[in-house]
């Protein structure tokens, strides 16, 4: 059996964003406390930051060419993305019905099946298996019809200028395939540029100058907030500059060994490798402990969520280990 081989700087940028999205979603409830307020603010890349380890490595193999590898990779891409949302999603409504005395209507459960409107955490799903059905899109663009892949990366990027107006918009999730797919455009770039630090550096400046000028410039004159929830359903361009420079910063990290000292490096990798399921359960163990434990302070709330959730997550590994030894024994 081949052993994948994993990406450091991949698994450190994976595993921060798992990480920071949790504060982000634990801080939420305590944004009257400033460093709860600017420690999320601080931590809105994270979105930006899974889908470029996402396309990072879907870009890693070539695009599916023939109609029977076209309907291997969307198959076993859905069922990655989809068979631990719904393994999920049926825990929620157990959990949240026997625990909190809270019902779903049969609208409400379809929608959020569907991806389509319930469960609020339902359109991360619904965006990875938008990008996911569109990366191999702009992966071909790219090899074999470059002016339409210019032309596509221009409606993308004039998409995420519109937005600085409109975001946030209702049906954001039918559009916000459009904005983030830049996330994948400047993907496809991303290793070439790395070898020229020359020009890794300008384009790290180039998006902390687009950051600070499409506030400074449009946002403010507009009276726009200038919150990155704000700017972020459907992204527009002050939130993917912002998020791109972060991912940058956190790259060029990575590969100077800041996060490689062993305790850091294990829990980041960690989180790196069980950040889908993360993600979900973290949800759960945040109603959890806000309902029996409401912890008043955002630091201990955050570390709380963040090790039941890692807790969680081991014994599920376990589980699942015992399970398979016996298999892999026949």
């Amino acid at each position: 059996m081949k052993i994948k081989k994993r990406l450091p700087e991949i698994d450190d940028i994976r595993g921060i964003s798992i990480i920071v999205m949790i504060l982000i979603h634990t801080n939420a409830y305590l944004l009257s406390d400033k460093m709860a307020y600017t420690t999320r603010e601080i931590s809105q890349f994270a979105v930006v930051a899974f889908l470029f380890c996402s396309a990072y490595l879907s870009l890693q193999k070539p695009y599916p060419n023939t109609f029977g590898a076209i309907i291997s990779y969307v198959y076993s891409r859905l069922k990655r993305l989809l068979i631990p949302f719904y393994l999920f999603f049926i825990t929620y409504v157990v959990f949240m019905n026997l625990t909190m005395g809270k019902s779903f209507s049969q609208d409400y459960i379809i929608k959020s099946i569907l991806l389509i409107g319930g469960l609020d955490f339902n359109w991360l799903v619904l965006l990875f298996v938008q990008l996911m059905l569109l990366t191999p899109i702009i992966q071909y663009l790219f090899a074999k019809q470059r002016l339409l892949f210019y032309l596509y990366t221009a409606i993308a990027f004039i998409s995420s200028l519109i937005f600085l107006k409109f975001t946030p918009l209702p049906f954001y999730k039918n559009i916000m395939w459009l904005p983030w797919s830049l996330v994948i455009i400047y993907t496809l770039y991303f290793e070439s540029m790395w070898k020229n630090k020359i020009l890794f550096f300008f384009a790290t400046i180039l998006f902390g100058a687009l950051f600070i000028g499409t506030q400074q410039l449009i946002l403010v004159p507009l009276n726009h907030p200038l919150s990155m929830y704000s700017n972020k359903y459907p992204p527009n361009l002050y939130h993917i500059s912002y998020s791109l420079f972060a991912i940058n910063i956190l790259y060029f990290l990575s590969r100077i060994r800041i996060f490689s000292i062993p305790p850091i490096q294990n829990i980041i990798h960690f989180y790196s490798v069980n950040s889908y399921q993360i993600f979900f359960i973290h949800i759960l163990v945040i109603e959890a402990v806000w309902k029996w434990v409401r912890p008043s302070n955002w630091v201990v709330f955050f570390l709380i969520v963040a090790c039941i959730s890692a807790l969680v997550q081991i014994v599920f590994n376990n589980i699942v280990q015992k399970k398979l030894k016996p298999l892999k024994n026949k």
